[in-house]
């Protein structure tokens, strides 16, 4: 059965930095890239061009890939590849929720989920169309020490319509129009694997399917068959991606979500498990702000756990439509930013700077007919502080603004 054209394992198929190259990179990583270029005739013997690409993809993969930048062998692609690509942290959180003795990435890129993701099989298949993309690949794999990868050369549809099967089968679904702000539908990707569902369950039980947080998650529900489980990943303070996973098993579509806000190993630092019939019948309580606040972090809010919250973790919310929630007592084990609260004030200035020191305060506006930097114009306060203002409006429809420190 033919796979396409496998790279040489041992990563002879790029020539990869040389020393001198490597010299260069390390000396001057943190300078200017485009400096760098324009100071191109003072340095001899290099291609600046090339090595000053380098070195701007490093600097974004610093803290987004701390493994890979530490190995000065390693090739990186252009910067927004870098950008584009999966975290270490979501990587290593994927890598623990798949396993067996063979898997296959059919979407291939940049490799990241591939490599964290293989230590968990015997064997892996990693399938990328463009060949310089994957010859990159399977130089930095070698530099790697994953020796039980094969990078194929190959379109990886076909190779599934040869009959190569595997345990896993995991996607990275490309946006279509490069020029599209928001990718809503998963038929505005490529490959278009709901078109291809039944190619996919054939070659594979499990398939784990990444996209962009930006997706809506009921329309790719409607778009999947056998959906088992949405996780909606969440790192620092933002919503990473979403996983579609599929089991082949499925008697009918009956998915839960699971919100995974994770830390730099990829460990859960908080989870929520819940499902659509929950949330609908789930009852919400609101309530003027009492003793505390809280912020549900944002991977919460792209699952739409707005009514589970206030079940799950005996919270008020404000207002239906203000996404803000309260409590008497403290509850730490809230999945987002919790706040005490020092004061509850009208949207006016001269009653908010009784509760803040030297004018400055971080400012948060929800259902508030107004941006943050606007207010902050306004009331000529300066960012930062221990001190955090939020700009909402109550269920009574009445604008405040609330003053909160964090909790000891």
């Amino acid at each position: 059965m033919s796979k396409g054209h496998e790279m040489a394992a041992e990563g002879n198929a790029h020539n990869g930095l040389t020393e001198t190259e490597i010299a260069f990179i390390r000396e001057h990583l943190h300078d200017n890239p485009g400096e760098l270029i324009l100071k191109a005739g003072k340095f001899r013997g290099v291609d600046v061009k090339k090595l000053a690409a380098q070195i701007q993809s490093r600097q974004k993969a610093l803290k987004k890939l701390p493994e890979w930048s530490a190995n000065e062998n390693l090739i990186f692609p252009p910067a927004l590849s870098v950008e584009q690509c999966s975290s270490e942290a979501t990587a290593h959180y994927k890598a623990g929720i798949v396993s067996g003795e063979t898997l296959i990435d059919i979407t291939g890129g940049m490799g990241i989920d591939c490599y964290y993701m293989g230590r968990s099989f015997a064997e892996t298949h990693y399938f990328e169309q463009q060949p310089q993309v994957a010859s990159t690949a399977a130089y930095n794999f070698a530099q790697l020490g994953a020796t039980r990868i094969h990078v194929h050369a190959a379109e990886s549809l076909a190779a599934l319509q040869n009959g190569l099967t595997a345990d896993w089968l995991y996607a990275d679904p490309a946006r279509r129009d490069a020029n599209k702000e928001k990718v809503v539908r998963l038929a505005d990707c490529t490959p278009d694997v709901a078109g291809n569902a039944a190619l996919l369950l054939n070659a594979a039980p499990n398939i784990l399917i990444k996209t962009s947080p930006l997706l809506d998650i009921d329309l790719a529900s409607k778009e999947l068959q056998k959906l088992k489980e949405v996780h909606v990943m969440g790192y620092e303070q933002e919503c990473k991606e979403l996983l579609f996973l599929l089991d082949r098993e499925m008697p009918e579509q009956d998915f839960k979500i699971k919100v995974r806000i994770i830390d730099a190993a990829g460990q859960p630092v908080h989870q929520l498990d819940f499902d659509r019939e929950e949330e609908r019948s789930a009852l919400v309580g609101y309530s003027k702000p009492l003793g505390y606040l809280y912020e549900p972090h944002a991977a919460v809010l792209k699952a739409g756990a707005f009514k589970t919250l206030c079940a799950r973790f005996d919270v008020q919310k404000l207002a239906m439509h203000s996404q803000l929630y309260t409590s008497e007592e403290y509850v730490g084990a809230f999945p987002g930013r919790s706040f005490k609260i020092v004061a509850v004030c009208k949207p006016d200035i001269r009653e908010i700077v009784q509760h803040i020191p030297a004018d400055k305060a971080n400012i948060t506006t929800r259902n508030f007919p107004a941006k943050p930097e606007e207010l902050r114009k306004k009331w000529k306060i300066k960012d930062g502080g221990d001190h955090y203002l939020f700009a909402t409006t109550l269920s009574d429809q009445s604008k405040v603004v609330i003053v909160c420190v964090k909790p000891i």
